[in-house]
Parts: structure tokens; sequence; C-alpha cells
């Protein structure tokens, strides 16, 4: 499985605000889910990763009382989903502040869980998931907003958005009491592949774009550098964030490829297994030269 992620910051944000998960659960069970959060909880802490966290470590538990064995059903595993985005929001609700007269923060969050062949998407809010399936682009989820600018701006010109009004939200996650996420099913096929964003993303880049890169790119890394830029040169006003999935019928420990603003991190972590290289080389010699200086020695010489 070859996964890539990436995010920008926006050009009128100061903060980000989006989070992003991609985790394997179990030896047949991976986690891909993302999240665009609005206000803060506890000591001025992001809510977006704390509702994936949250949901995460539910799933996390379920697998340690077999709740993903052979024997679930698809019915089964919908719920297992559907119970942990209700578990989430009705933490996060409790910390957030918010109450029937006031709304002290929330996040939109879309979770994509794939067990063998099976995908179950669950969203509450304006992040998005889609499907390419034989070249053709499918929306997996429907955003929860009212009045939501949709309108992609023009790639002919390079001038910044002006800042917009963000669609009102009429669900999300840790904003009432009582949650009805969607929860859908999805039969994966080989050559599926599999992409979430938030707003930050879809709003700049149409569908059709979108499924063009897919097609064209020919590595997730490539798709996600080449979304982001186009979110980039048109301006983009907020966070955007993006996962891309190819392969999903592969192995089922990813091998995570790391987005454009990863770098840096790609870079530390090849010189540090170079050091670590060297110095078990520079350790074995030491020892080995050791040894066969001190072969002759006796039993009373040491």
């Amino acid at each position: 499985m070859e996964v890539a992620v990436g995010s920008e910051l926006g050009i009128w944000q100061k903060r980000q605000s989006d989070a992003h998960l991609a985790d394997c659960i179990a030896p047949n069970v991976t986690l891909f889910a993302i999240a665009d959060g609005f206000g803060d909880i506890g000591r001025g802490a992001n809510i977006a990763p704390a509702a994936l966290a949250t949901v995460r470590e539910y799933l996390r538990r379920r697998q340690r009382v077999g709740s993903f064995g052979r024997s679930a059903s698809p019915s089964a595993l919908r719920g297992i989903l559907l119970a942990a985005l209700d578990h989430a929001n009705a933490r996060l609700y409790a910390q957030s502040g918010s109450h029937d007269d006031f709304v002290g923060s929330g996040t939109s969050l879309t979770a994509v869980m794939i067990v063998g062949h099976h995908a179950f998407v669950g969203h509450v809010g304006d992040a998005r998931a889609y499907l390419l399936r034989l070249g053709r682009l499918e929306l997996l989820t429907a955003d929860d907003a009212m009045f939501a600018d949709t309108a992609v701006p023009s790639a002919k010109t390079s001038l910044p958005a002006r800042p917009r009004l963000r669609g009102l939200l009429w669900r999300s996650l840790g904003t009432q009491a009582k949650l009805e996420a969607s929860i859908a099913h999805v039969e994966l096929f080989a050559g599926d592949q599999l992409v979430l964003c938030t707003d930050g993303i879809h709003h700049c880049v149409a569908d059709d774009e979108l499924g063009g890169v897919l097609a064209d790119a020919e590595t997730a890394t490539d798709v996600v550098a080449r979304v982001l830029a186009m979110a980039r040169a048109r301006g983009g006003v907020d966070n955007g964030t993006v996962i891309v999935a190819r392969d999903l019928l592969g192995p089922a420990t990813p091998a995570f490829a790391v987005g454009p603003r990863g770098r840096a991190l790609r870079i530390a972590l090849a010189l540090g297994l170079l050091a670590m290289s060297l110095l078990s080389y520079g350790l074995f010699a030491l020892r080995t030269g050791f040894t066969d200086h001190t072969t002759g020695l006796t039993s009373s010489d040491r």
C-alpha cells in the first residue's frame, strides 16, 4: 500500500487547524482519517488531532478484544466505526464547552477504515473522501454545510483569493450531544485509489482536476505535490490537507510515503540510519581487532 500526505497552511492562516492520520490498527485493518477543526479544547489544544486520536484509540481497544476477526460481518464493522465516531463526539462535546445555545469548538472528520477488501467511510462536516476507479472519480461523502462557496478560483490568475466566510456546518463532531454520522460501505477492487482532503483543498481544486492528477501521476507523493501546488498557486486561504492511498489491496502494513513537507524528515531519517550503520561497523571492527590482538593470551594473562 502506497500512501502520501501533505498540508498547506493557507495564505491567511497563522496556525494549522487540520490533522491527519494513517495507521495500521491490525494486520488486516488500516485507518485513514482527516479532520478540520475550529475552536480549542482544554488549554488551547487543537480539537482536530484530539478527535483523530480518540477514534484511533477506540478502534485499537476493539482490536484488542477481537472485534476485527474473520467472522466480523460488514454490518458489524460498520457499527464499530459508527461507535468510534459516537465515542469521540461524546468525549469532545464534554470538553468543547458547547451546549444547546452555544458552539464552543468542533471539527469536520472523515475516516476510512479498510478491512480486507471492504472500506467503511465515516463522515461528518465538510472534509471529503474520493475513490478513483477505472479512471472515474467518485465522491464518497456529502458536505454537511450550508451556504458553502464551492467555486474554484480560476487557474489563469495568480492573485491571492480574498478571505471567504466558511460554509455553515450543520453537523460536526463535538458540537452536539448526539451525533448521527454518515457511514458508507464500499467494496474495493484492484487499482482503486483513495483520496481524503479538507475544504482548503476541494475549494481550490475541482473534482475533474483531482481525477486527472490521480490518473496521470506515477506515485502518491507526486499526486500530493501537484494538488498542494495547485491550491497554493490559486491563493488558497484556508488550511488544506490531502491524503492519497494507492494499491489498497496490497500488504496490510503500508509503506507510508511522506508528502512534500516531509522531505526534511526523510533526510533526517536517512542520516540517522547512516550514522547507526557507521557506528555498528565501527564497533564491529573494534571488537574484531581487539579479539585478534588478544587471541594468544592465557586466562592468567587476562
